[in-house]
């Protein structure tokens, strides 16, 4: 009388072990299906559907996006493989860029450059405010003395001999030279000084120059060098200054990305996203960036089939289906619900 139930328990456990079996199958022959592809359309379909039902600001809330975005702006750091990566694609665009006949002109348009120049031409304030820095400020006033002595001693090679002619530090010979040297260092002084200040003023009056000269400037440069190939502009630079352009400015993003005004500023435009389309469906932000059901059809079926068949060939698909759906078969509340079904048809 006593081994009724112990059978049933027993046959249920292995009722449940073959229909965790013959779903694992299944579903892995749906997944795998060259043809229908069923599960994978009817995902795409059902999470399509449904995103019209459901708003952001229901599923993510405001301190998750801002909490996201301030582990992977602030403090994600890059591994070594990655920046290794980095210099590996930049020689990579140098040496496709140093072999190409595309020109300029193709990859910006004269319409194109128009709209911008007459843009920023635009902004006067700007120039009057960049003209007013050139005057004031120190580090450009230095900059400006660095290029006029650097002319200066490149146009006077007849002075260098004297710049450097040294007598014997006794005698009248050795003290009219001594006078000599000092006049032209204060003379080769005022001369650097005074073309730094031509440079800046020169630059402050370009700068503010009318928007149809510096209209008529501009686009007579750009009529000079739009012909040019990548090749052309491409061969005066060495690849391992494209590496290391790229590494300069990912270590420049690392420091900006600390200070204060920046992480607030990056956050101030999560808040306005989040403002701006926190009533919005899910679907309308497919739709706001162009997509719609076909795109992601498309989309899964460019990928999905390939990773799953990649798993399958591994040896780990089966394990992964397995595992989703195993803990309900081996539950023993499963177990217990098929033995009262059993025992309610016998």
């Amino acid at each position: 009388m006593n081994k009724t139930p112990v059978i049933q328990s027993s046959f249920a456990q292995e009722f449940a072990q073959a229909l965790l079996l013959e779903q694992v199958r299944f579903t892995q022959q749906q997944l795998l299906s060259p043809e229908n592809n069923t599960y994978i359309k009817q995902f795409v379909h059902q999470v399509y559907h449904h995103s019209n039902k459901i708003v952001l600001k229901d599923i993510i809330q405001l301190e998750q996006l801002q909490q996201v975005v301030q582990k992977y702006a602030f403090e994600l750091n890059l591994g070594a493989e990655i920046l290794e990566f980095i210099g590996v694609v930049a020689q990579k665009i140098h040496r496709y860029a140093i072999h190409s006949q595309t020109q300029l002109n193709d990859l910006l348009s004269d319409e194109s450059f128009e709209l911008w120049l007459f843009k920023i031409l635009e902004l006067e304030q700007v120039r009057h405010y960049i003209q007013q820095n050139l005057q004031d400020n120190p580090q450009i006033q230095q900059l400006s003395l660095q290029i006029a002595n650097q002319i200066l001693e490149n146009n006077t090679p007849w002075l260098d001999h004297l710049r450097k002619m040294n007598l014997k530090p006794h005698g009248l010979s050795a003290k009219v030279l001594g006078f000599i040297q000092d006049q032209q260092q204060f003379i080769e002084l005022k001369l650097e000084q005074q073309l730094a200040q031509v440079f800046i003023k020169q630059i402050g009056n370009i700068i503010l120059l009318p928007n149809e000269e510096l209209a008529e400037i501009s686009l007579h440069l750009w009529s000079d060098i739009k012909h040019r190939t990548l090749k052309e502009t491409f061969s005066q630079f060495q690849s391992i200054d494209f590496e290391e352009f790229f590494i300069l400015v990912y270590e420049t993003w690392k420091e900006l990305r600390q200070t204060e005004y920046m992480q607030q500023l990056i956050l101030s435009v999560v808040d306005g996203f989040y403002e701006y389309f926190g009533e919005y469906t899910l679907q309308e932000l497919l739709h706001s960036v162009g997509l719609n059901e076909d795109d992601l059809l498309i989309e899964a079926l460019r990928f999905m089939p390939y990773s799953l068949a990649a798993l399958n060939e591994h040896g780990l698909l089966n394990d992964m289906i397995k595992s989703l759906i195993a803990p309900f078969y081996m539950n023993e509340q499963t177990h217990q619900f098929i033995e009262n079904y059993l025992a309610e048809k016998a």
